[in-house]
């Protein structure tokens, strides 16, 4: 007879400092562009099915007189971010009102960060290189010196962006230019260009995976016998855990029940010949009939993509044999894994936590 079953239910949810000498000659910059916008906001369910769209966000580029009336005259353009906190965002121009030209319309102009980025070579080429916006101003005078990109931010679904990211982009560019003396070209960068605050919700996924905590025959089994060899009637040390995704920390609880006790439909778990008792072992903690309760645990963001994700196995350790118990093929109990999603915290890594021996 199989007299113990346990079923586990899963409810989701030094510092230095030294001189450095002074260069031999300081650098002359002639190709003097800055780069302003108005900050966006934007909600982001990491789990949502959709990407979310930020259209007309206006980028507005100033140009500058440098040493004798030095100006930019044709600029190749594309955004990074100041951290890797953004990559996968996509930034698309989608149309430019000031007097001049533009070239490469419609295309993502954003790369990550580390990662390749289009060969800028100065002097720029007649043509841009993909992946890249070109200007061409129409004069060099200061009626000219002014235009505005308009850009739709695409935020994919699923991305992994941590919660309450605050995110700053530069332009990367490269320019040919005139004024001042003879044809010059630069590379340089524009600083700060655009910001886009996203708060993205606290949320995770969490389920079993694995079987039944199932312990098998034991009806002829004396307390005695299970005592002496527990990885015997324990259930296997591997296969058995609680899956987990978030965008932010976590906090996990663990609650049974019996109360630690297996017991059968219409039997009394507080009556000794009708129950079997067992430990839980968990996040690094063990659990049983008369044990302190399960201490919660705090623990780290996951992540959102599924090769993140923290899995946290379970064990669990009869302490009790099955000789002498009222004879029933049913005998179970119930844990409930509670997790729940955090705003804010410190975690520990979760994972990481031995699992108790049993």
């Amino acid at each position: 007879m199989n007299w113990s079953r346990l079923a586990a239910a899963i409810v989701s949810l030094a510092a230095w400092a030294g001189l450095i000498a002074p260069s031999a000659e300081a650098q002359v910059r002639r190709c003097l562009v800055t780069a302003s916008s108005a900050a966006s906001v934007a909600d982001y369910d990491p789990f949502g099915p959709t990407e979310i769209n930020i259209a007309n966000v206006a980028i507005t580029f100033t140009r500058s007189n440098g040493p004798g009336g030095a100006k930019p005259s044709i600029i190749d353009m594309f955004v990074k971010a100041q951290s890797s906190a953004a990559n996968g965002i996509l930034l698309i121009p989608t149309s430019v009102v000031g007097a001049g030209t533009a070239t490469g319309l419609g295309q993502n102009i954003f790369y990550n960060t580390p990662g390749p980025t289009p060969n800028i070579a100065t002097p720029l080429g007649n043509t841009p290189v993909a992946g890249v916006l070109r200007w061409e101003y129409t004069g060099n005078n200061d009626a000219s010196d002014v235009f505005t990109v308009n850009f739709t931010v695409k935020i994919p679904a699923n991305l992994d962006l941590t919660a309450s990211s605050g995110l700053l982009f530069d332009i990367e560019y490269g320019c040919n230019g005139t004024g001042g003396g003879p044809p010059f070209s630069e590379r340089s960068t524009a600083p700060n260009a655009y910001s886009l605050s996203i708060h993205v919700k606290s949320a995770l996924q969490a389920s079993y995976v694995g079987s039944a905590l199932d312990f098998g025959e034991i009806g002829d089994k004396t307390t005695a016998d299970v005592l002496a060899a527990p990885s015997t009637y324990s259930t296997p040390p591997s296969g058995n855990h609680v899956r987990i995704v978030s965008s932010g920390p976590y906090k996990v609880e663990l609650s049974s029940q019996n109360a630690f006790r297996l017991t059968y439909p219409g039997g009394n778990a507080g009556t000794a010949v009708q129950s079997v008792k067992y430990k839980a072992l968990f996040l690094g903690q063990t659990v049983f009939n008369g044990s302190a309760a399960f201490a919660p645990v705090t623990c780290m963001r996951a992540g959102v993509l599924s090769a993140q994700a923290d899995l946290l196995p379970i064990r669990a350790t009869l302490l009790e044999g099955g000789d002498g118990k009222q004879v029933s093929p049913d005998y179970k109990d119930v844990i409930t894994v509670t997790v729940s999603p955090l705003d804010s915290g410190v975690g520990v890594d979760c994972p990481g936590l031995a699992l108790p021996v049993p």
